[in-house]
């Protein structure tokens, strides 16, 4: 391999052990010393091409967080499908991911989003997110760009499902009383907790077609136009 090659395979062991340690352990207790080990390469690589732990995760759950983008933006733009089919097949794709990449989202949902210290985001006048604090003070500004970073990804997941919420809505698919898009982020969100927490609602055995299935006709019942 000449010199850029070996770069990149340095690059893809760190990534790959990091997914492996991180889906182990989470984020707190994944330590640098356990990735490097298992991608057989030293501390100054890491730092080389990431910097600390906390780039290497969001390197990590960027990557993974593109690639279920361009499957929901696919969905949601997909034309030849009704309503009531896009939303089944965004609820399909998500509880698939989710499970394939069960505690690593949890990480991002709850643990380096930091809502487990008491801070959550919420939408700004211009669109943008910004952290605000439950209970106690904010931390620095530096800390704050690096939690909201994580809220970002959450934030950006939901779209799609908004997306073609509201095409329904212009499309008189649901009648006026559910024409309010927080409607399609809450059975987006919930899906999630449902797939989370799935050693309690013995769901993890439905496929995941059926699950999505089962919840937007739940969900529609008495808001889709008859």
């Amino acid at each position: 391999m000449n010199k850029k090659e070996k770069e990149q395979d340095k690059r893809n062991r760190l990534m790959a052990a990091a997914g492996k340690v991180f889906s182990r352990r989470g984020y707190a207790q994944a330590t640098v010393d356990e990735i490097i080990a298992l991608a057989d390469t030293g501390k100054g690589t890491l730092y080389k091409y990431f910097g600390n732990k906390d780039n290497l995760f969001y390197t990590l759950v960027s990557q993974k967080h593109s690639a279920l983008m361009e499957q929901l933006w696919a969905v949601a733009g997909d034309a030849e499908k009704n309503i009531e089919e896009r939303l089944i097949r965004i609820l399909t794709v998500w509880i698939e991911f989710l499970r394939e990449n069960i505690v690593l989202w949890q990480v991002l949902f709850f643990e380096v989003t930091c809502s487990n210290r008491g801070y959550s985001a919420e939408e700004t006048a211009q669109g943008d997110l910004r952290l605000v604090a439950m209970w106690g003070e904010l931390p620095s500004r530096e800390e704050q760009e690096n939690i909201l970073r994580y809220h970002r990804l959450i934030s950006e997941e939901v779209k799609p499902i908004i997306k073609v919420y509201d095409e329904g809505i212009r499309q008189h698919f649901f009648n006026e009383i559910s024409s309010h898009r927080e409607i399609a982020e809450t059975i987006f969100l919930a899906v999630a907790m449902l797939v989370f927490f799935r050693t309690t609602n013995n769901l993890e055995k439905v496929p995941a077609e059926e699950l999505a299935v089962n919840i937007v006709k739940i969900r529609l019942y008495g808001l889709a136009a008859s």
